[in-house]
């Protein structure tokens, strides 16, 4: 009786093995990450006015409340949370005043109108802001800038990724004193 007597494998081709079951768990995890990664949020500022819009005599702060139209889209196939959403008016870099928005969840492919009052800051503003802010409002148009914070998450059935931290920077939002009968849409930047 003759038994075939098996051979132990090389340390060669123990590596080689070794190798290629690692490169087939790596393509197996970048295809699950490619298949399951968020895309991009949208957000926009569809509309902005300012109601009471004045400076107060004393110390130069600035009175009113900013109104905004915002417009988020999800074009992912899973749902996203909010958790608050952050939002800020500036004028050249300095800060004119924000909100803090209630956190929603959003569908998959849906769109969300986020209506947003964000009353003024009472300090007061440096004299050249002031400046230019009343020759910008004679002109009949505010230029702002909008900044969105928010954490969101996304959610595939009950399993959730991690939190992000979503930024969104809405620049030259024209405010229109004269006749706010029109508004041309702004997008946003929005970052991870």
């Amino acid at each position: 009786m003759s038994a075939t007597r098996r051979t132990r494998p090389t340390t060669a081709q123990c590596f080689a093995a070794s190798l290629f079951a690692l490169l087939v768990a790596a393509a197996i995890v970048v295809i699950i990450w490619l298949a399951l990664r968020p895309g991009k949020l949208h957000l926009s500022v569809d509309h902005a006015t300012v109601r009471g819009f004045n400076f107060t005599a004393g110390d130069s702060g600035l009175a009113g409340t900013f109104l905004l139209a915002l417009r988020a889209y999800n074009p992912n196939k899973r749902s996203v949370v909010y958790r608050s959403l952050d939002v800020g008016v500036w004028f050249g870099g300095t800060f004119l005043g924000g909100a803090e928005v209630a956190g929603f969840r959003q569908p998959p492919r849906n769109e969300t109108r986020i209506d947003v009052a964000a009353p003024a800051v009472r300090d007061a503003l440096p004299r050249e802001v002031e400046r230019a802010i009343k020759r910008d409002r004679s002109g009949g148009k505010l230029p702002l800038d909008v900044h969105v914070r928010s954490k969101v998450w996304f959610k595939y059935g009950i399993v959730r990724t991690r939190r992000y931290k979503m930024r969104a920077s809405c620049p030259l939002v024209p405010v229109d004193f004269a006749s706010p009968t029109s508004f041309d849409r702004v997008y946003c930047h929005v970052h991870f």
